[in-house]
């Protein structure tokens, strides 16, 4: 069961002490239920033997539920954090393009499925001491009367069985639920990022909630209730079953006489014991279900909860050779496969030669290329065929970590980021407020304890942002996506007559998408694509 081997796995000796907690602490319930049962079938009693007896696993009883509910507790709260760190680390080091393409997946996963997990998981505790009082109690029933506990066990093996017969049912929705919910925060997403739009549109706004959000939700609900009601089914049969057994049990004793009604009233006392943790136990198996569906998700989008060691070499100075040049393209492929409108779009073949200081325009009409060939040439995306060098160092997985280092890159959907921690604090200061100053901002924000003190602002104001962030992050390569598309001419004008040349007076390398033909003559070099194909016109 992966739910087992993900609490060993988050700590072996705090399992093994809430196992062993757990354990004791039904074994100590079932002494006090024990001393009950004794005192209460009749005979001689003495109050102060079973005051004695009572008592005293009573106190034992509560102070190791407590350790056990504590050990369990703490190994949850681990398994989530671990959970949360590495599915964060799994997102970091997977592959850009697999990140690329499950992005609207990847929010539910963090917020929804996480949230499932850790409900699922907080609800051990219980469990654990739940189902040791229950073996502690059966250890009780066999030595008490082995026939009668034989027929229990039957009628206990009954109810496991008519578990495994609905909990897939239980899985069956959860996964369909699941699934509508990946839409339904697309959707959302949507609804927020699109605000704009769909409050200018009255008749796009009515379709949008009434055509896609309303049916979205009322799918997932559907589904969603499906999966509660088995579930209720299943943790109310359980009980059900269980009484219905202890009603043929009787009929059978009545007509067979194997032991007396009396008897087994002292004997149904135990079984009545044993309902409640019962039921908990087999809510908690339609819980493992649901956690079975979020864990399958996280594995769906190629992000899984084992450990990998990513193997990386660091490229140094006495490997690379400086006379060579700063960035090489040798028959660069990349294709996208259009499976739905049986058309391919191959980018290349590219061959580049880039030198340290220079300034590289990208130009071509939307949809050329472009964008890809920079992602490509970031270490974004893995070329189809052909080879990147980094002077003169062929670039290999090993070393893409230390080779995207190099860059700095802002895009048309890039995220701000308001706090600066990666970045040295003296630089921040030295610099941050020099950059602010430059590119006009001194009205709107300012740096505080090494973030930006505001991020509302203008979409032109944030791309101004990201620029300050890029600068001070001091890279070897800066790749700039349409950077001025949204700003005013006179930003536009900021850009490519002042904050370009700042940077290759300083030794920066430059990649330029743009389609500002104004200011073409800024380039040491202009290559255009067109329909995927290079040239040099520069």
């Amino acid at each position: 069961m992966r739910m087992i081997r993900i609490l060993v796995k988050s700590s072996l000796p705090l399992f093994l002490v809430a196992s062993v907690a757990s354990i004791l602490t039904g074994l100590s319930s079932t002494m006090v239920i024990k001393a009950i049962h004794s005192a209460i079938k009749g005979g001689e009693f003495d109050v102060n033997s079973f005051s004695i007896e009572f008592f005293s696993y009573w106190l034992i009883y509560g102070i190791l539920s407590v350790v056990a509910s504590y050990a369990v507790s703490l190994l949850t709260q681990r398994i989530i954090h671990k959970l949360r760190v590495d599915l964060s680390n799994k997102i970091l080091d997977a592959s850009f393009a697999t990140v690329e393409e499950n992005q609207s997946r990847l929010l539910p996963i963090l917020t929804e499925d996480i949230k499932t997990i850790a409900y699922s998981i907080d609800r051990l505790p219980g469990v654990t001491t739940g189902l040791a009082t229950v073996l502690g109690i059966l250890g009780y029933m066999v030595w008490y009367s082995p026939k009668l506990s034989l027929a229990t066990l039957a009628i206990f093996v009954s109810v496991f069985l008519f578990t495994q017969v609905t909990l897939p049912y239980v899985r069956k929705y959860a996964n369909i639920a699941r699934d509508y919910l990946d839409n339904i925060y697309e959707l959302f997403e949507g609804l927020v990022f699109g605000i704009k739009e769909l409050t200018l549109n009255r008749e796009f706004k009515k379709s949008y909630m009434e055509e896609q959000i309303i049916p979205a939700s009322k799918l997932q609900n559907k589904y969603y209730l499906k999966e509660n009601v088995i579930a209720a089914i299943t943790n109310r049969s359980t009980d059900m079953i269980l009484l219905l057994g202890m009603a043929v049990l009787i009929i059978v004793i009545f007509k067979t006489g194997f032991v007396t009604l009396e008897f087994f009233g002292e004997y149904l006392t135990l079984v009545l014991f044993t309902l409640a943790p019962l039921s908990t136990a087999a809510g908690f198996l339609s819980s493992l279900k649901r956690i079975e569906v979020s864990l399958d998700h996280i594995e769906q989008v190629g992000i899984t909860m084992e450990d990998s060691v990513k193997k990386e070499t660091p490229l140094t100075s006495a490997e690379w050779n400086d006379d060579e040049p700063l960035l090489e393209l040798k028959d660069i492929e990349h294709t996208y496969y259009h499976s739905e409108a049986h058309e391919n779009f191959t980018m290349g073949p590219v061959d580049l030669k880039l030198q340290s200081g220079e300034m590289l325009f990208l130009i071509g009409g939307n949809g050329s290329g472009k964008t890809t060939l920079a992602k490509i040439m970031l270490g974004l995306y893995d070329p189809d065929k052909g080879s990147m060098s980094y002077k003169g160092v062929q670039i290999n997985s090993k070393l893409l970590s230390f080779y995207r280092s190099r860059f700095s890159a802002i895009f048309a959907d890039s995220y701000v980021f308001d706090k600066l921690l990666h970045i040295d604090e003296d630089k921040v200061i030295e610099r941050g407020q020099e950059l602010i100053e430059m590119l006009e901002l001194t009205k709107k924000v300012s740096i505080v304890n090494g973030a930006f003190s505001t991020k509302k602002l203008s979409d032109g104001q944030k791309k101004r942002l990201l620029l300050i962030i890029s600068i001070l992050e001091d890279k070897e390569i800066y790749l700039f996506d349409e950077w001025a598309a949204n700003q005013d001419p006179y930003f536009k004008e900021v850009f490519y007559r002042k904050i370009l040349p700042y940077l290759k007076e300083r030794g920066k390398t430059l990649i330029v998408i743009t389609h500002d033909d104004r200011y073409f003559d800024e380039a040491d070099r202009i290559m255009k694509l067109r329909d995927g194909k290079p040239d040099i016109v520069k």
